[in-house]
Protein backbone atom coordinates (compact mmCIF):
# COMPACT_ATOMS: atom_id res chain seq x y z
CA UNK A 1 0.00 0.00 0.00
CA UNK A 2 1.46 3.47 -0.80
CA UNK A 3 0.85 6.44 1.29
CA UNK A 4 -1.31 8.87 0.29
CA UNK A 5 0.59 11.98 -1.50
CA UNK A 6 -0.39 15.66 -0.97
CA UNK A 7 -1.60 18.06 -3.93
CA UNK A 8 -1.41 21.95 -3.53
CA UNK A 9 -3.78 22.87 -1.40
CA UNK A 10 -5.25 19.46 -0.24
CA UNK A 11 -4.65 17.78 3.27
CA UNK A 12 -4.54 13.71 3.73
CA UNK A 13 -5.79 12.95 6.37
CA UNK A 14 -3.55 10.14 7.75
CA UNK A 15 -5.50 6.69 8.39
CA UNK A 16 -4.81 4.83 12.28
CA UNK A 17 -4.98 1.85 12.87
CA UNK A 18 -4.79 -0.24 16.14
CA UNK A 19 -4.22 -4.04 15.34
CA UNK A 20 -4.11 -6.51 18.56
CA UNK A 21 -3.57 -10.21 18.19
CA UNK A 22 -4.01 -12.20 20.61
CA UNK A 23 -2.55 -16.02 20.97
CA UNK A 24 -1.74 -18.31 23.87
CA UNK A 25 1.32 -17.33 25.46
CA UNK A 26 1.88 -14.24 23.75
CA UNK A 27 0.34 -10.69 22.56
CA UNK A 28 1.02 -8.49 20.21
CA UNK A 29 -0.40 -4.97 19.62
CA UNK A 30 0.69 -2.52 16.65
CA UNK A 31 -0.11 0.82 15.18
CA UNK A 32 -0.45 1.29 11.53
CA UNK A 33 -0.23 4.80 9.71
CA UNK A 34 -1.07 4.60 6.15
CA UNK A 35 -0.38 0.79 6.04
CA UNK A 36 2.86 1.30 7.35
CA UNK A 37 3.98 -0.38 10.61
CA UNK A 38 4.74 2.29 13.52
CA UNK A 39 4.87 0.66 16.86
CA UNK A 40 4.87 -3.05 18.23
CA UNK A 41 4.71 -4.30 21.56
CA UNK A 42 5.30 -7.66 21.98
CA UNK A 43 3.95 -9.39 25.47
CA UNK A 44 5.35 -12.63 25.79
CA UNK A 45 4.18 -15.01 28.84
CA UNK A 46 7.28 -16.14 29.23
CA UNK A 47 9.38 -12.62 30.32
CA UNK A 48 6.43 -10.25 30.75
CA UNK A 49 7.09 -6.81 31.06
CA UNK A 50 6.47 -5.17 34.80
CA UNK A 51 6.77 -1.85 34.43
CA UNK A 52 4.29 0.43 36.41
CA UNK A 53 3.70 -2.32 38.86
CA UNK A 54 3.87 -0.75 42.64
CA UNK A 55 5.48 -3.37 45.48
CA UNK A 56 6.23 -2.92 48.96
CA UNK A 57 9.87 -4.05 48.82
CA UNK A 58 12.38 -4.31 51.60
CA UNK A 59 15.77 -2.35 51.01
CA UNK A 60 18.16 -4.98 50.93
CA UNK A 61 21.28 -3.63 50.51
CA UNK A 62 22.26 0.46 50.25
CA UNK A 63 25.72 1.05 48.56
CA UNK A 64 27.28 4.48 49.71
CA UNK A 65 29.24 5.12 46.83
CA UNK A 66 26.33 4.92 44.27
CA UNK A 67 23.86 6.68 46.23
CA UNK A 68 21.51 4.26 45.60
CA UNK A 69 20.10 1.44 47.25
CA UNK A 70 18.82 -2.34 46.05
CA UNK A 71 15.48 -3.47 47.26
CA UNK A 72 14.07 -6.87 47.29
CA UNK A 73 10.62 -7.22 45.42
CA UNK A 74 9.53 -10.97 45.92
CA UNK A 75 11.46 -11.36 42.05
CA UNK A 76 14.59 -13.08 40.67
CA UNK A 77 16.50 -9.43 40.54
CA UNK A 78 16.53 -6.98 42.94
CA UNK A 79 15.45 -3.43 41.79
CA UNK A 80 17.77 -0.37 41.88
CA UNK A 81 16.96 2.84 43.63
CA UNK A 82 19.16 5.98 42.95
CA UNK A 83 18.84 8.73 45.28
CA UNK A 84 16.66 11.30 42.69
CA UNK A 85 14.04 8.56 43.43
CA UNK A 86 13.93 8.72 46.70
CA UNK A 87 13.83 12.37 47.41
CA UNK A 88 10.64 13.32 47.78
CA UNK A 89 9.30 15.74 45.56
CA UNK A 90 9.52 19.71 45.97
CA UNK A 91 12.48 18.85 49.03
CA UNK A 92 15.26 21.32 47.91
CA UNK A 93 18.22 19.76 46.27
CA UNK A 94 21.56 19.29 48.20
CA UNK A 95 24.55 17.71 46.72
CA UNK A 96 25.72 16.28 49.99
CA UNK A 97 22.72 14.26 50.14
CA UNK A 98 22.69 10.33 50.83
CA UNK A 99 20.10 8.12 50.39
CA UNK A 100 20.83 6.35 53.88
CA UNK A 101 19.31 9.55 55.30
CA UNK A 102 16.01 8.30 53.92
CA UNK A 103 16.33 4.56 54.02
CA UNK A 104 18.32 1.71 55.53
CA UNK A 105 18.38 -1.71 55.16
CA UNK A 106 15.43 -3.84 56.59
CA UNK A 107 13.31 -0.84 55.79
CA UNK A 108 10.38 -1.09 53.69
CA UNK A 109 9.72 1.00 51.12
CA UNK A 110 6.83 1.46 48.29
CA UNK A 111 8.30 1.63 45.04
CA UNK A 112 7.35 1.31 41.34
CA UNK A 113 9.07 -0.19 38.12
CA UNK A 114 10.10 2.43 35.58
CA UNK A 115 12.30 -0.09 33.62
CA UNK A 116 12.02 -3.87 32.88
CA UNK A 117 14.74 -6.02 34.02
CA UNK A 118 17.44 -5.93 30.81
CA UNK A 119 21.34 -6.93 30.11
CA UNK A 120 21.74 -8.80 33.55
CA UNK A 121 20.17 -5.71 35.20
CA UNK A 122 17.31 -5.35 37.91
CA UNK A 123 14.57 -3.66 37.36
CA UNK A 124 14.82 0.51 37.58
CA UNK A 125 12.37 1.50 40.61
CA UNK A 126 10.92 5.03 41.78
CA UNK A 127 9.04 5.69 45.33
CA UNK A 128 7.52 8.79 42.82
CA UNK A 129 4.40 6.98 42.54
CA UNK A 130 2.13 7.14 39.00
CA UNK A 131 -1.54 5.96 38.49
CA UNK A 132 -2.53 5.97 34.50
CA UNK A 133 -6.04 6.36 33.39
CA UNK A 134 -6.53 7.56 29.04
CA UNK A 135 -6.90 10.99 30.18
CA UNK A 136 -5.42 11.71 33.14
CA UNK A 137 -1.87 10.25 34.97
CA UNK A 138 -2.46 11.00 39.09
CA UNK A 139 0.96 11.90 40.88
CA UNK A 140 0.35 11.21 44.55
CA UNK A 141 2.49 13.81 46.46
CA UNK A 142 3.18 15.97 43.75
CA UNK A 143 0.86 18.88 43.40
CA UNK A 144 2.22 20.11 40.01
CA UNK A 145 -0.88 20.20 37.30
CA UNK A 146 1.21 19.36 33.77
CA UNK A 147 -0.85 19.15 30.29
CA UNK A 148 0.22 17.29 27.39
CA UNK A 149 2.70 19.45 25.13
CA UNK A 150 0.93 17.96 22.32
CA UNK A 151 -2.31 19.64 23.08
CA UNK A 152 -1.40 22.95 21.49
CA UNK A 153 -4.77 24.71 21.58
CA UNK A 154 -4.52 27.91 23.92
CA UNK A 155 -8.24 27.59 25.27
CA UNK A 156 -8.42 23.59 25.49
CA UNK A 157 -5.28 23.90 27.82
CA UNK A 158 -6.86 26.13 29.92
CA UNK A 159 -10.08 24.37 30.13
CA UNK A 160 -8.41 21.01 31.29
CA UNK A 161 -6.14 23.02 33.76
CA UNK A 162 -9.06 24.80 35.37
CA UNK A 163 -10.62 21.32 35.46
CA UNK A 164 -8.12 19.73 37.62
CA UNK A 165 -7.14 22.53 39.66
CA UNK A 166 -10.91 22.79 41.03
CA UNK A 167 -11.10 19.14 41.68
CA UNK A 168 -7.37 17.99 43.22
CA UNK A 169 -6.92 17.37 46.51
CA UNK A 170 -4.36 18.17 48.83
CA UNK A 171 -1.01 16.63 47.56
CA UNK A 172 -2.57 15.52 44.83
CA UNK A 173 -1.45 16.49 41.01
CA UNK A 174 -2.15 15.39 37.42
CA UNK A 175 -0.26 14.82 34.37
CA UNK A 176 -2.93 15.85 31.55
CA UNK A 177 -2.54 13.01 28.38
CA UNK A 178 -3.17 13.98 24.77
CA UNK A 179 -6.11 11.88 24.77
CA UNK A 180 -8.22 14.48 27.09
CA UNK A 181 -8.38 17.02 24.64
CA UNK A 182 -11.40 15.11 23.13
CA UNK A 183 -12.87 13.43 26.45
CA UNK A 184 -15.49 15.45 27.99
CA UNK A 185 -14.76 16.47 31.54
CA UNK A 186 -17.67 14.92 33.17
CA UNK A 187 -15.41 11.79 32.05
CA UNK A 188 -12.36 13.21 33.12
CA UNK A 189 -13.61 13.14 36.55
CA UNK A 190 -14.57 9.81 36.66
CA UNK A 191 -11.18 8.59 35.49
CA UNK A 192 -9.51 11.09 38.36
CA UNK A 193 -12.30 9.19 40.75
CA UNK A 194 -11.11 5.77 39.44
CA UNK A 195 -7.32 6.40 39.94
CA UNK A 196 -7.95 7.57 43.66
CA UNK A 197 -9.98 4.82 44.14
CA UNK A 198 -6.78 2.31 43.20
CA UNK A 199 -4.53 4.85 45.37
CA UNK A 200 -6.47 4.19 48.41
CA UNK A 201 -6.11 0.36 47.92
CA UNK A 202 -2.49 0.72 47.48
CA UNK A 203 -1.93 2.78 50.98
CA UNK A 204 -4.35 0.33 52.55
CA UNK A 205 -1.67 -2.87 51.46
CA UNK A 206 1.42 -0.65 52.80
CA UNK A 207 0.12 -1.45 56.51
CA UNK A 208 -1.92 -4.82 55.54
CA UNK A 209 0.37 -6.46 53.41
CA UNK A 210 3.10 -8.56 53.74
CA UNK A 211 7.38 -7.62 52.65
CA UNK A 212 8.02 -7.73 50.14
CA UNK A 213 4.40 -8.09 47.78
CA UNK A 214 2.83 -6.77 45.28
CA UNK A 215 0.51 -3.67 45.78
CA UNK A 216 -0.53 -2.71 42.27
CA UNK A 217 -0.37 -4.88 39.01
CA UNK A 218 -0.41 -3.67 35.89
CA UNK A 219 -2.97 -3.47 33.27
CA UNK A 220 -3.18 -6.32 31.07
CA UNK A 221 -1.65 -6.02 27.91
CA UNK A 222 -4.90 -4.97 25.44
CA UNK A 223 -6.19 -2.69 28.26
CA UNK A 224 -2.18 -1.09 28.18
CA UNK A 225 -2.14 -0.75 24.03
CA UNK A 226 -5.65 0.94 24.30
CA UNK A 227 -4.91 3.26 27.16
CA UNK A 228 -1.30 4.18 26.34
CA UNK A 229 -0.94 4.63 22.66
CA UNK A 230 -4.31 4.61 20.97
CA UNK A 231 -4.56 8.06 19.19
CA UNK A 232 -7.87 9.45 19.61
CA UNK A 233 -8.26 10.14 15.90
CA UNK A 234 -7.55 6.36 15.50
CA UNK A 235 -10.28 4.76 12.23
CA UNK A 236 -10.15 1.43 13.32
CA UNK A 237 -8.98 -0.95 16.49
CA UNK A 238 -8.92 -4.40 15.34
CA UNK A 239 -8.97 -7.58 17.60
CA UNK A 240 -8.65 -11.39 16.54
CA UNK A 241 -9.31 -12.67 19.99
CA UNK A 242 -13.23 -13.09 21.10
CA UNK A 243 -12.28 -12.50 24.76
CA UNK A 244 -10.28 -9.71 24.30
CA UNK A 245 -12.47 -7.75 21.76
CA UNK A 246 -15.18 -8.12 24.91
CA UNK A 247 -12.62 -6.66 27.27
CA UNK A 248 -11.84 -4.13 24.55
CA UNK A 249 -15.77 -3.25 24.17
CA UNK A 250 -15.86 -2.92 28.32
CA UNK A 251 -12.88 -1.07 28.59
CA UNK A 252 -13.99 1.17 25.86
CA UNK A 253 -17.35 2.10 27.18
CA UNK A 254 -15.71 3.24 30.32
CA UNK A 255 -12.98 4.88 29.05
CA UNK A 256 -13.39 6.25 25.47
CA UNK A 257 -17.04 5.62 24.79
CA UNK A 258 -16.22 7.93 21.12
CA UNK A 259 -13.91 5.25 19.95
CA UNK A 260 -16.57 2.28 19.98
CA UNK A 261 -17.73 2.32 16.38
CA UNK A 262 -14.21 1.90 15.83
CA UNK A 263 -13.48 -1.11 17.31
CA UNK A 264 -13.82 -4.50 15.27
CA UNK A 265 -13.58 -8.28 15.72
CA UNK A 266 -11.45 -10.03 13.26
CA UNK A 267 -12.83 -13.37 12.15
CA UNK A 268 -11.13 -16.10 9.53
CA UNK A 269 -8.60 -17.68 9.01
CA UNK A 270 -5.69 -14.82 8.35
CA UNK A 271 -3.83 -13.58 10.83
CA UNK A 272 -3.74 -9.61 11.12
CA UNK A 273 0.03 -9.17 10.45
CA UNK A 274 -0.35 -10.77 7.09
CA UNK A 275 -2.08 -8.03 5.64
CA UNK A 276 -0.37 -5.38 3.61
CA UNK A 277 3.13 -4.27 3.68
CA UNK A 278 2.98 -5.78 7.83
CA UNK A 279 5.15 -8.45 7.33
CA UNK A 280 7.78 -6.79 5.22
CA UNK A 281 7.62 -3.98 7.42
CA UNK A 282 8.33 -6.25 10.55
CA UNK A 283 11.06 -8.21 8.36
CA UNK A 284 12.71 -4.93 7.55
CA UNK A 285 12.41 -3.70 11.83
CA UNK A 286 14.68 -6.51 12.55
CA UNK A 287 17.31 -6.24 9.98
CA UNK A 288 20.30 -3.29 10.24
CA UNK A 289 19.63 -2.06 6.88
CA UNK A 290 16.48 0.54 5.75
CA UNK A 291 16.27 1.57 2.15
CA UNK A 292 15.08 5.54 1.41
CA UNK A 293 12.57 6.85 -1.19
CA UNK A 294 15.87 8.57 -2.94
CA UNK A 295 18.17 5.47 -3.53
CA UNK A 296 19.57 6.44 0.08
CA UNK A 297 19.57 4.07 2.89
CA UNK A 298 20.30 4.11 6.88
CA UNK A 299 22.23 1.42 9.15
CA UNK A 300 20.97 0.64 12.07
CA UNK A 301 23.46 -1.12 14.87
CA UNK A 302 22.44 -1.55 18.06
CA UNK A 303 25.58 -2.20 20.92
CA UNK A 304 25.29 -2.08 24.62
CA UNK A 305 26.56 1.32 25.21
CA UNK A 306 24.36 3.13 22.47
CA UNK A 307 22.48 3.28 18.95
CA UNK A 308 24.31 3.93 16.22
CA UNK A 309 22.48 5.40 13.00
CA UNK A 310 24.55 6.16 9.84
CA UNK A 311 23.11 7.58 6.72
CA UNK A 312 24.15 6.75 3.15
CA UNK A 313 23.46 8.96 -0.30
CA UNK A 314 22.86 7.40 -3.09
CA UNK A 315 25.62 8.11 -6.14
CA UNK A 316 24.67 11.73 -8.02
CA UNK A 317 26.74 14.13 -9.68
CA UNK A 318 28.69 16.54 -8.56
CA UNK A 319 26.71 19.94 -9.20
CA UNK A 320 23.94 18.10 -7.61
CA UNK A 321 25.72 16.61 -4.82
CA UNK A 322 24.94 19.38 -2.17
CA UNK A 323 21.05 18.81 -2.81
CA UNK A 324 21.01 15.56 -2.69
CA UNK A 325 22.78 15.13 0.69
CA UNK A 326 20.36 17.62 1.83
CA UNK A 327 17.09 15.78 0.42
CA UNK A 328 18.27 12.29 1.42
CA UNK A 329 19.36 14.10 4.98
CA UNK A 330 15.63 15.23 5.12
CA UNK A 331 14.23 12.09 4.12
CA UNK A 332 16.32 10.11 6.83
CA UNK A 333 14.38 12.26 9.11
CA UNK A 334 10.83 10.97 9.14
CA UNK A 335 12.26 7.22 8.49
CA UNK A 336 15.06 7.70 11.64
CA UNK A 337 11.73 8.28 13.76
CA UNK A 338 9.55 5.62 12.85
CA UNK A 339 12.46 2.91 13.19
CA UNK A 340 13.41 3.85 16.86
CA UNK A 341 9.73 4.09 17.63
CA UNK A 342 9.09 0.72 15.51
CA UNK A 343 12.03 -0.53 16.73
CA UNK A 344 11.65 0.44 20.50
CA UNK A 345 15.31 1.90 20.41
CA UNK A 346 16.50 3.26 23.90
CA UNK A 347 19.19 5.17 25.44
CA UNK A 348 22.06 6.99 23.95
CA UNK A 349 21.63 7.20 19.78
CA UNK A 350 23.76 8.57 17.68
CA UNK A 351 23.35 9.27 14.27
CA UNK A 352 25.63 10.33 11.79
CA UNK A 353 24.00 11.68 8.81
CA UNK A 354 25.73 12.64 5.39
CA UNK A 355 28.22 15.26 6.13
CA UNK A 356 26.81 19.05 5.24
CA UNK A 357 28.84 22.14 4.71
CA UNK A 358 26.06 24.83 4.89
CA UNK A 359 25.30 25.41 8.27
CA UNK A 360 21.45 26.04 7.29
CA UNK A 361 21.27 22.66 5.64
CA UNK A 362 21.98 21.38 9.06
CA UNK A 363 19.63 23.61 11.15
CA UNK A 364 16.88 22.55 8.47
CA UNK A 365 17.81 18.62 9.21
CA UNK A 366 18.18 19.07 12.89
CA UNK A 367 14.57 20.87 12.77
CA UNK A 368 12.73 17.88 10.65
CA UNK A 369 14.37 15.26 13.45
CA UNK A 370 12.47 17.34 16.53
CA UNK A 371 9.95 17.54 14.24
CA UNK A 372 9.61 13.86 13.42
CA UNK A 373 10.16 12.56 16.88
CA UNK A 374 7.58 14.86 18.35
CA UNK A 375 5.21 11.91 17.76
CA UNK A 376 6.83 9.80 19.58
CA UNK A 377 5.03 8.73 22.99
CA UNK A 378 8.38 7.95 25.01
CA UNK A 379 10.27 10.72 26.30
CA UNK A 380 13.31 11.76 23.13
CA UNK A 381 15.95 14.42 23.84
CA UNK A 382 17.00 15.36 20.64
CA UNK A 383 20.91 17.31 21.48
CA UNK A 384 21.71 18.35 18.18
CA UNK A 385 25.12 18.08 16.27
CA UNK A 386 28.10 17.75 18.15
CA UNK A 387 31.48 19.61 17.19
CA UNK A 388 32.29 16.24 15.02
CA UNK A 389 29.02 16.46 13.01
CA UNK A 390 27.09 13.64 14.90
CA UNK A 391 23.65 14.11 16.21
CA UNK A 392 23.27 12.92 19.89
CA UNK A 393 19.86 11.93 21.25
CA UNK A 394 18.52 9.72 23.79
CA UNK A 395 14.99 7.95 24.41
CA UNK A 396 13.40 6.70 27.90
CA UNK A 397 14.17 3.37 28.45
CA UNK A 398 11.11 0.96 29.66
CA UNK A 399 11.28 -2.30 27.77
CA UNK A 400 13.76 -4.06 25.59
CA UNK A 401 14.06 -3.74 22.27
CA UNK A 402 11.92 -5.16 19.04
CA UNK A 403 15.13 -7.12 17.92
CA UNK A 404 15.75 -8.36 21.82
CA UNK A 405 11.96 -9.14 22.10
CA UNK A 406 11.63 -11.63 18.80
CA UNK A 407 15.46 -12.28 18.25
CA UNK A 408 19.13 -13.21 19.01
CA UNK A 409 22.23 -12.92 18.13
CA UNK A 410 23.07 -15.11 14.91
CA UNK A 411 25.45 -18.24 15.89
CA UNK A 412 25.82 -18.44 12.21
CA UNK A 413 27.48 -15.14 11.60
CA UNK A 414 29.44 -15.13 14.77
CA UNK A 415 26.81 -12.55 16.34
CA UNK A 416 27.16 -9.69 13.36
CA UNK A 417 23.39 -10.27 12.73
CA UNK A 418 20.28 -11.52 13.91
CA UNK A 419 18.54 -14.83 13.98
CA UNK A 420 14.65 -15.07 15.44
CA UNK A 421 14.37 -17.07 18.40
CA UNK A 422 13.27 -21.01 18.74
CA UNK A 423 10.36 -19.68 20.33
CA UNK A 424 9.44 -17.57 17.95
CA UNK A 425 9.85 -19.90 15.01
CA UNK A 426 7.33 -21.94 17.53
CA UNK A 427 4.96 -19.28 17.29
CA UNK A 428 5.06 -18.84 13.37
CA UNK A 429 4.40 -22.32 13.09
CA UNK A 430 1.81 -22.11 15.28
CA UNK A 431 0.15 -19.25 12.87
CA UNK A 432 0.74 -21.19 9.74
CA UNK A 433 -1.17 -24.32 11.57
CA UNK A 434 -4.23 -22.38 12.34
CA UNK A 435 -4.28 -21.18 8.67
CA UNK A 436 -4.42 -24.84 7.78
CA UNK A 437 -6.71 -25.94 10.38
CA UNK A 438 -9.42 -22.92 9.89
CA UNK A 439 -9.16 -23.50 6.19
CA UNK A 440 -9.86 -27.01 6.05
CA UNK A 441 -10.90 -28.46 9.34
CA UNK A 442 -11.29 -31.54 7.89
CA UNK A 443 -8.21 -32.47 7.72
CA UNK A 444 -5.51 -33.88 10.75
CA UNK A 445 -2.24 -31.89 10.36
CA UNK A 446 1.41 -32.78 11.02
CA UNK A 447 3.75 -30.42 11.65
CA UNK A 448 7.78 -31.14 10.42
CA UNK A 449 10.24 -28.95 12.08
CA UNK A 450 13.59 -28.74 13.32
CA UNK A 451 14.78 -30.26 17.26
CA UNK A 452 15.16 -27.19 18.50
CA UNK A 453 11.60 -26.07 17.58
CA UNK A 454 9.63 -29.46 18.22
CA UNK A 455 11.65 -29.15 21.92
CA UNK A 456 9.87 -25.61 22.24
CA UNK A 457 6.83 -27.59 21.88
CA UNK A 458 7.29 -29.87 24.80
CA UNK A 459 8.47 -27.04 26.91
CA UNK A 460 7.57 -22.93 26.71
CA UNK A 461 4.65 -23.64 23.85
CA UNK A 462 3.24 -26.60 25.18
CA UNK A 463 -0.42 -25.21 26.41
CA UNK A 464 0.03 -23.15 23.37
CA UNK A 465 0.07 -25.91 21.12
CA UNK A 466 -2.70 -27.84 23.59
CA UNK A 467 -4.94 -24.84 22.92
CA UNK A 468 -4.74 -24.64 19.07
CA UNK A 469 -5.75 -28.42 19.08
CA UNK A 470 -8.49 -27.68 21.09
CA UNK A 471 -9.89 -24.63 18.96
CA UNK A 472 -9.46 -26.77 15.67
CA UNK A 473 -11.03 -29.53 17.08
CA UNK A 474 -8.52 -31.92 15.04
CA UNK A 475 -5.40 -33.86 15.86
CA UNK A 476 -2.11 -31.86 15.07
CA UNK A 477 1.28 -34.26 15.78
CA UNK A 478 4.77 -32.60 15.79
CA UNK A 479 7.68 -34.43 14.03
CA UNK A 480 11.67 -33.62 14.49
CA UNK A 481 13.49 -33.27 11.32
CA UNK A 482 17.13 -33.15 11.65
CA UNK A 483 17.42 -32.13 8.02
CA UNK A 484 15.46 -28.78 8.77
CA UNK A 485 16.89 -25.36 9.99
CA UNK A 486 14.68 -23.79 12.64
CA UNK A 487 13.46 -21.32 10.36
CA UNK A 488 12.03 -23.68 8.15
CA UNK A 489 8.88 -25.82 8.87
CA UNK A 490 6.94 -28.24 6.51
CA UNK A 491 3.01 -29.06 7.29
CA UNK A 492 1.41 -31.87 6.21
CA UNK A 493 -2.12 -33.03 5.76
CA UNK A 494 -3.70 -36.58 6.49
CA UNK A 495 -7.63 -37.26 6.31
CA UNK A 496 -8.80 -37.78 9.76
CA UNK A 497 -12.51 -37.11 11.54
CA UNK A 498 -13.22 -33.70 13.20
CA UNK A 499 -13.02 -34.19 16.95
CA UNK A 500 -9.83 -36.67 17.29
CA UNK A 501 -7.79 -34.20 19.65
CA UNK A 502 -4.18 -35.07 20.96
CA UNK A 503 -3.55 -34.81 24.42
Amino acid sequence: MKRPSCSKGFVVTSVNEVLIEVRPGRLRSALTIDGRLVQMIVEDESEPSLVGNIYLGRVEKVIESLNACFVDLGLDRSGFLAMPEVRPVGEKVSSGDKISKYLCEGDKVCVQIQRDSFEGKGPKLTTRLTLLSRSVILTPGDNAIKISHRIDSVETRSRLKSLLNDIAGQSEGFIVRTAAETIPNEDIIAHVEKLREEYLGIKAGLYAGAMPSLLHGLADGVIRALRDWTPSDVNRIIIDDIQAYLKAKKFLEQQAPALLERLSHHKGPQPLFQVGNLVDDLEQALGAHVDLPSGGSIIISETAALIAVDVNVAGTSKGEYERSILETNLEACAEIARQIRLRNLSGLLVVDFVSMKNRKSMNKVLAALKLRIADDPEQVFVAGFTHFGLVEMTRKRSRPSLRTSLGQNCLKCEGSGLSLTVRTHGFNALDRLRVEGLSRPSQCLELRTSKAVAACFDGQLKNALSELRVELGIKITIRADTGLEDEFFDIIRHVSSKGNIDD
